[in-house]
């Protein structure tokens, strides 16, 4: 997503909000970490370890709420998935996670509390999203609200993005799918587009809210 136009938005928001290319932990940066293979043909089997940058840190939503088995048909050329912590994502520790590998990954925040006390979720998302263009494209049955963001560059280079935004009561949900430029990163994801793509973001993000 352009960062630099959420940075704006969240700063008007008093609010910080990351994604994984940015103070985040990306597939090279993230390398020294322990892989976990798992092969897409295998049966859905929740992603346990490696374990978190800190022994005592929170659990990530790839531990909690995902499993293999939920972005097995979003990134269908994947040989390997391997987690990644991202502590930093929207500012709440152990809220945000990678999944993938070099070629494609999905980046999957939720946050539960507000940015600051006092503060309103509601108006962060609808913050982030005010500023961004061009405008989000509505998504039902994603959430109480949801936004799809068609493909575009990422910030991460040779890379693109395409992104998916809810919210459910205070809950802020982000499914960023990044993927290589060019026929490698096309065949290391679903061949889906536009509100198809979308809605099986936004299933990563459903899932989530049910436990929160």
């Amino acid at each position: 997503m352009p960062r630099t136009l959420i940075a704006i938005a969240l700063n008007a928001a008093l609010c910080a909000l990351t994604a994984c290319a940015q103070g985040g932990s990306s597939p090279a940066s993230a390398a020294a970490s322990p892989a976990q293979p798992v092969t897409n043909s295998a049966p859905a089997a929740s992603i346990s370890a490696p374990a978190s940058s800190s022994k005592n840190a929170a659990p990530t939503p790839c531990e909690t709420d995902l499993a293999a088995s939920d972005v097995a048909q979003i990134l269908t050329g994947s040989q390997i998935l391997n987690r990644y912590s991202m502590n930093a994502a929207l500012a709440e520790p152990g809220n945000g996670c990678e999944l993938g590998d070099a070629n494609a990954m999905i980046d999957f925040s939720i946050r539960v509390k507000p940015p600051m006390a006092g503060g309103d979720n509601k108006q962060a998302y609808q913050s982030m999203n005010q500023y961004r263009n061009p405008k989000g494209s509505p998504l039902p049955g994603v959430g109480d609200q949801a936004l799809w963001y068609d493909v575009h560059d990422s910030n991460i280079p040779d890379m693109l993005e395409f992104d998916t935004v809810a919210i459910k009561g205070e809950v802020i949900c982000m499914a960023d799918l990044h993927f290589k430029n060019g026929p490698v990163g096309d065949k290391a994801i679903t061949a889906a587009r536009g509100e198809e793509l979308a809605k099986k973001l936004g299933a990563l993000c459903n899932k989530s809210f049910s436990r929160h």
